[in-house]
């Protein structure tokens, strides 16, 4: 987003976050600056402007800072961080920027945004600059812990396991070839009309929207993939044990678990409209290519984008080893606050997350121990003194009387 006003004369709050935030930065890792800022009245209130966040990400460290003294001080203070060293000072690794409204942050500390309460919870070491106003927020920091961190927490995690699940996939099974039609016994020219095709596909997509979680369902986006988990394990038991539609020998390809449960539900939602097999299985037999297409070109962009050091990390073991000591270290702090009531940013086990980093946790046992962490999350909602939202009312007055002391 743009900036309407002079963000820096209006930040009260600047901290490193990330890797400098949990204690397992190593050298090359990369620079992360979040803060918050409270923009002006007439900002705040036009229809025209409007601010949430600003964002500088610049490709070199020769770019100049469109932020000011307060920008370039936290920077100074940042290089003499206790982890400062090849990334804090080099002179060619800028840092990411992002500086949020306060209206903006709060809301999202209130619905449990781990990112978000992080800059509430962070350790003073890391705060770069900060101000009364930032202050009276940080004194009720723990008005913004409640259940919905089981849900947030996990699913953020789940989050970084799909993307490991999928990168090894690609690891062990990488396609070799540009999908045809004729492997998935289409012909070259499909029978149905692309208008044709996509009315019935929303038709039965909105009938399984109905069986899902309705995006009006007030819930925020981690708590609805965590239900949403929850439903595809229920509707997966369901057709397993009483399957309702024949797949059939479509494709020399390996149908994995979740796309034969899409098909099964699509099959359904298909039959419920009184569509019949002939179409039915055209239908699924499309699918499968456009899956198939989109898998290929997800996986070339892959190969194409991918950092050549996390890269040979993947190879070597087989995971993206990054991404394993996020979904760790997401699944401890999630059980951390439902059972201590505490946000733990510094980490007091950065040294056994930078060995999953390493690679020193196989792929197996990765996944035990996010089960066994999920599962320990579950019982810490039994018990857990957090109440099952935060005070919304109390936080808003307080968000109100802060913006008015800023002016």
């Amino acid at each position: 987003m743009g900036k309407p006003f002079e963000v820096d004369a209006r930040t009260i709050f600047l901290t490193l976050t990330g890797s400098h935030a949990y204690g397992t930065a190593r050298a090359g890792s990369d620079v992360d600056v979040r803060g918050c800022c409270v923009a002006p009245l007439r900002v705040r209130l036009s229809f025209r402007t409007g601010f949430e966040q600003f964002a500088w990400m610049p490709e070199s460290a020769a770019e100049p800072s469109p932020l000011g003294p307060v920008f370039a001080d936290a920077l100074l203070r940042a290089r003499s961080h206790p982890s400062a060293g090849p990334s804090l000072l080099a002179a060619d690794a800028p840092p990411d920027v992002v500086i949020y409204d306060l209206a903006k942050l709060v809301g999202l500390c209130v619905q449990a945004n781990p990112n978000m309460l992080e800059l509430l919870f962070v350790d003073e070491r890391e705060i770069l600059h900060t101000t009364p106003i930032w202050e009276r927020l940080r004194a009720r920091r723990h008005s913004f812990l409640s259940q919905k961190v089981r849900h947030t927490f996990a699913g953020y995690a789940q989050g970084q396991l799909r993307r490991i699940q999928g990168h090894r996939d690609w690891l062990l099974h990488p396609p070799d070839h540009e999908p045809t039609r004729a492997e998935f016994g289409l012909p070259e020219q499909s029978l149905m009309s692309a208008d044709e095709r996509n009315r019935i596909e929303e038709s039965i997509a909105k009938i399984i929207r109905g069986w899902s979680v309705d995006e009006a369902i007030e819930l925020g986006g981690a708590e609805r993939d965590v239900l949403r988990e929850r439903l595809r394990e229920f509707w997966s038991a369901a057709l397993l044990a009483r399957p309702s539609v024949e797949l059939g020998e479509l494709a020399p390809l390996e149908v994995g678990r979740e796309q034969t449960l899409d098909e099964q539900l699509a099959g359904v939602a298909g039959a419920s409209l009184g569509l019949g097999p002939a179409v039915l299985d055209t239908l699924r037999r499309e699918r499968r290519y456009r899956g198939a297409r989109k898998h290929w070109e997800q996986y070339q962009r892959w190969q194409r984008e991918r950092n050549p050091k996390r890269a040979a990390l993947e190879a070597e073991h087989g995971y993206d080893t990054k991404h394993g000591m996020h979904l760790i270290r997401l699944l401890r702090m999630g059980l951390e606050i439902l059972r201590d009531g505490e946000v733990r940013v510094r980490r007091d086990d950065a040294e056994e997350l930078l060995a999953i980093r390493k690679g020193e946790l196989g792929y197996e046992q990765l996944l035990a121990e996010a089960e066994a962490l999920e599962q320990a999350m579950r019982e810490a909602l039994k018990t857990t003194g957090l109440p099952r939202q935060a005070d919304e009312e109390a936080l808003d007055e307080l968000l109100f009387e802060l913006l008015r002391e800023a002016g």
